[in-house]
């Protein structure tokens, strides 16, 4: 059953399937989660610069006291106006920061799952289901290195990618024996390396 996902959720503002690298056997499918490595540079380096953003506008306002005061601009609003460049700079950190903290957020609760009823999406406030008659795209072939299929429902969008190296042979395998049975009788288009259109009938 779906719980519907906010426009802000995760996928709707990326392509996140090229970070699924962490492979766990679901018992009837196989499921997908972003790398640790990813969430932990994102959660130590957001709280870093939105620290370090504060810290370049306070030390800029402390060392332009003299300065403004010396050109008759002693004022907080001086102050503020001398030091106009370092807090855009301090802005943008930290809202760079802010971001990054967010995503590091959202990755750590989301999932996607592939069984032979479809794909299934968790995120942070919701969750989603999509079956096999909403995958609109796929790689030409199933390959045991790696595949990638794309399902469209409701105006939502999810591309998840399986790759060997990444999730290990056993759950690639059975990643790609659900794929095919499933793809077999599905209308998804199967798309060529190059991004030409494959003859391969489904």
């Amino acid at each position: 059953m779906n719980s519907p996902l906010p426009s802000f959720s995760l996928t709707a503002l990326l392509d996140v399937s090229p970070y699924l690298v962490k492979g766990v056997d679901a018992g009837n499918g196989v499921t997908l989660q972003p790398g640790s490595q990813y969430i932990y540079i994102l959660l130590g380096s957001g709280p870093l610069m939105i620290i370090g953003a504060f810290m370049l506008i306070r030390i800029m306002y402390a060392r332009v006291r003299f300065f403004a005061l010396e050109y008759g601009n002693g004022s907080f609003f001086g102050r503020v106006g001398a030091i106009a460049p370092s807090i855009f700079a301090g802005g943008l950190l930290l809202l760079l920061g802010l971001a990054a903290t967010w995503l590091g957020w959202q990755g750590m609760g989301y999932s996607v799952t592939l069984t032979r009823e479809g794909l299934h999406e968790v995120a942070r406030g919701g969750s989603f289901h999509y079956a096999w008659s909403d995958a609109t795209s796929a790689a030409e072939r199933i390959k045991s290195t790696e595949f990638w299929v794309v399902f469209d429902k409701d105006g939502r969008k999810c591309r998840v990618e399986f790759q060997q190296r990444y999730i290990g042979e056993k759950l690639q395998d059975k990643a790609i024996a659900i794929a095919d049975e499933a793809l077999a009788f599905s209308k998804a288009e199967r798309i060529k390396p190059d991004g030409g259109t494959s003859t391969l009938k489904p």
